[in-house]
């Protein structure tokens, strides 16, 4: 069953949640989903079966050489394809986001493309309650082929029917329950080699299926590599820069107002880059019970600490302790509330799932947390390897290491569970963690 159009709900208890133990990985989508759950309806199943060049009255055949490909099996070009296609939707650097209110279980909403791999503006959502994959919205496909990629400009970082042209998203999206919207945090003005990014933030509302954009900061850079995390309490994304390309910025941004123009949102101050030569590509979370951003910076295999009350505040290393792994680039940073606690998970790690908890409380503002024990949820001996089972199933070159939002907490109830999207010919994964 697909979601319908501008379905927001409170959640309720997937069927399949019921069934999980704990701490085991299981696949509960494609042609064969564990715990003797039957396969959705064929053009469900996977991500790819939602890729827009494959529905012919979007992308048709404009060629004798594309009819002859298309007769001969082989998989149709489109004018957006770029240089990878749609796989560049998880393989290019790309995230995914959790929405708690689209459809009854929420669903993960995947996006995103970015420099010469994708240039395909289509949004696709994974329905935890009925398992099912589908395309909610098909993205800019009516353009000539001099509308995609390097030499098309778009100087308010938007295609002609007004969804953004897709970076790679990296660790940059992020969603808000109460407005029922993904955001992306920063836009592009133009792909391909040449690609280049602005400062500029869009907002998909998933109850009208329509996006909105904010305003252009002036002095921002957010290049590549960046990442993010929502803030409830004051209702803000917070957003680091990467290095690369002169990322200059720690900053917030606020969806509430409306900033005139055609803008919705506003920005608060910008602060300098707070890790500068080690930005790209660290992940962070903030613990809304302990009102604290912790990040973990692989470059120094450490955590740190960003006071969200105090932003221009210099970052400040934690120690850690307990069964710490090497920290990877590209990785995950959730909060789980049931547990109250951290999440961090690294596809490299061989399918383990680390809590990270402090080992005292805050006890005043001025002080952050200085020690965080750390907890293998070490899968049960029995259970499959997600990513070793994901990259066997692919038929498409796949980029091991990266995870950026493509892991998730949803949670239902007391129940924690983690959702992992791995390819878009692979099955979705999930571990209940209590």
């Amino acid at each position: 069953m697909s979601i319908p159009k501008g379905v927001s709900t409170t959640n309720i208890t997937p069927t399949w949640v019921e069934r999980m133990s704990m701490r085991r990985w299981y696949a509960i989508s494609g042609d064969a989903p564990e715990m003797e759950l039957q396969p959705t309806a064929p053009g469900t199943r996977y991500l790819i079966d939602s890729d827009p060049a494959r529905d012919p009255e979007l992308n048709p055949a404009r060629t004798p050489k594309e009819r002859l490909r298309r007769l001969l099996g082989r998989e149709p070009k489109s004018p957006w394809h770029g240089r990878a296609g749609f796989s560049a939707i998880t393989e290019g650097w790309n995230g995914a986001a959790y929405a708690s209110r689209y459809g009854p279980g929420g669903s993960m909403i995947v996006y995103g493309g970015g420099h010469n791999d994708y240039f395909g503006s289509d949004i696709h959502a994974f329905d935890l309650a009925s398992r099912e994959w589908r395309r909610i919205t098909d993205g800019y496909v009516s353009g000539r082929d001099d509308e995609y990629g390097a030499g098309a400009l778009y100087p308010d970082s938007v295609y002609p029917d007004g969804s953004p042209l897709p970076p790679h998203t990296y660790d940059y999206v992020q969603y808000d329950p109460r407005g029922n919207d993904y955001i992306l945090f920063k836009g592009q003005t133009e792909l391909g080699p040449n690609v280049k990014a602005i400062a500029i933030p869009h907002l998909f509302n998933l109850d009208t299926l329509t996006w909105r954009h904010g305003p252009q900061h002036p002095t921002a850079i957010l290049n590549a590599g960046g990442w993010t995390t929502w803030d409830a309490s004051r209702r803000v994304v917070w957003g680091h820069s990467g290095d690369d390309g002169g990322g200059n910025a720690f900053i917030g941004f606020n969806p509430d107002c409306d900033s005139g123009n055609g803008a919705f949102g506003r920005w608060t101050d910008r602060f300098p880059n707070k890790l500068p030569g080690i930005a790209n590509h660290n992940a962070m979370q903030i613990d809304p019970v302990r009102d604290i951003i912790v990040v973990s910076v692989h470059a120094h295999d450490a955590l740190y600490a960003i006071d969200p009350a105090d932003p221009g505040r210099e970052i400040e290393r934690l120690e850690s302790a307990g069964l710490k792994p090497v920290l990877r680039p590209y990785a995950a940073m959730e909060y789980a509330p049931n547990l109250a606690c951290l999440v961090y998970f690294s596809p490299l790690d061989g399918g383990i799932v680390y809590t990270i908890a402090p080992a005292s409380r805050r006890h005043s503002r001025g002080e952050l947390v200085e020690k965080w024990s750390w907890h293998a949820c070490q899968p049960t001996v029995d259970t499959l390897d997600p990513i070793a089972d994901a990259a066997s199933r692919s038929r498409y070159p796949v980029n091991l290491s990266q995870t950026f939002g493509r892991f998730r907490i949803a949670s239902f109830g007391a129940i924690d569970v983690a959702i992992l999207v791995r390819h878009i010919d692979s099955p979705v994964y999930a571990m209940r963690l209590n």
